[in-house]
């Protein structure tokens, strides 16, 4: 029992759900909401955690007769979980997204949910494989963060849209590098990706900077929000010093560790932006979900 539980743990990837998570728990303060409302907030972290969860164990299920050749080892080619049951559990865990989502007080949240069941599903169906999947990653995690938006009149407004345009072309830098993965050739794709992550954190920066735009903000806030802005720079090294090697030696391990510190990264971006616009307080429940995230990191696969 415990070896199957592992094994369909695996195929979510826990770690990477805590970032979703995540996501979701940042857009929600971003746009002004409260922690100590925690039935506004737990069904948009429920329907990100479950979403991410259905979409990465969707890929499995449709990456299955590759993996038998590049990545014996995952779960369904390893036969530890039938592609049936991974079926099963793919559908059942994006429905449960949906549903989680119609427990929230904005239906706005239900259209998000539904819109990035879509996105997901096409990402892993069709988008993949060609030259919109980096983009189609993207917007699965910029819909993510607006899903957490989606409880503030319009999503927040304009800054907010700009945020997540952000965060997901982030991801798309890092699905880029993670192209090259299991058999990087050359180190194109990585310095594409790496570019494509660094004019990201400028955007990142930008919505720091602009912090007092965001909805329901008090004229208490700091023109330069300091801590923002640390986290955002000790992330943009760390992330750009396993870009950096991964350029440098163009093999599986160091490709695998840029994207590893790429996704973890994520909620650290998430904390960042959180301490600049709504103060340190409420970006801790944010560090929490970095911690959690990276101790899952030490037994989980993140890739």
């Amino acid at each position: 029992m415990k070896i199957k539980t592992s094994a369909y743990l695996q195929l979510t990837r826990p770690p990477n759900v805590i970032t979703a998570a995540a996501d979701g728990l940042t857009g929600y303060l971003l746009i002004g909401g409260s922690l100590g409302d925690c039935s506004a907030w737990a069904p948009i972290v429920a329907a990100s955690a479950s979403i991410y969860a259905g979409g990465v164990a969707l890929n499995d299920v449709l990456d299955a007769p590759l993996d038998r050749v590049e990545r014996p080892d995952r779960p369904i080619p390893a036969g530890r979980v039938s592609l049936r049951a991974a079926w099963i559990l793919s559908i059942c865990l994006l429905a449960a997204g949906i549903a989680f989502a119609a427990l929230a007080r904005s239906p706005r949240t239900v259209v998000v949910a539904a819109s990035l069941v879509l996105t997901v599903v096409l990402y892993n169906s069709i988008l993949k494989k060609t030259m919109l999947g980096p983009e189609a990653m993207g917007a699965c995690r910029g819909l993510n963060l607006l899903l957490g938006m989606s409880a503030a009149a319009l999503s927040g407004g304009r800054i907010c849209w700009f945020t997540a345009a952000a965060f997901g072309l982030y991801v798309a830098g890092i699905t880029w590098i993670s192209r090259s993965e299991v058999s990087a050739r050359d180190n194109r794709g990585i310095i594409a990706g790496s570019l494509i992550e660094n004019l990201a954190l400028v955007g990142i920066f930008l919505a720091i900077m602009s912090s007092r735009d965001f909805p329901n903000t008090t004229g208490d806030r700091p023109i330069v929000p300091i801590v923002g802005l640390l986290a955002l720079l000790i992330e943009a090294m760390w992330v750009n010093l396993h870009a950096g090697e991964a350029i440098r030696e163009p093999i599986p391990e160091k490709v695998q560790a840029a994207v590893r510190a790429g996704v973890l990264s994520l909620v650290g971006l998430d904390f960042a932006l959180v301490a600049s616009v709504r103060g340190v307080v409420p970006a801790l429940a944010i560090a929490c979900c970095w911690v959690v995230a990276r101790i899952a990191a030490r037994t989980m696969k993140v890739t």
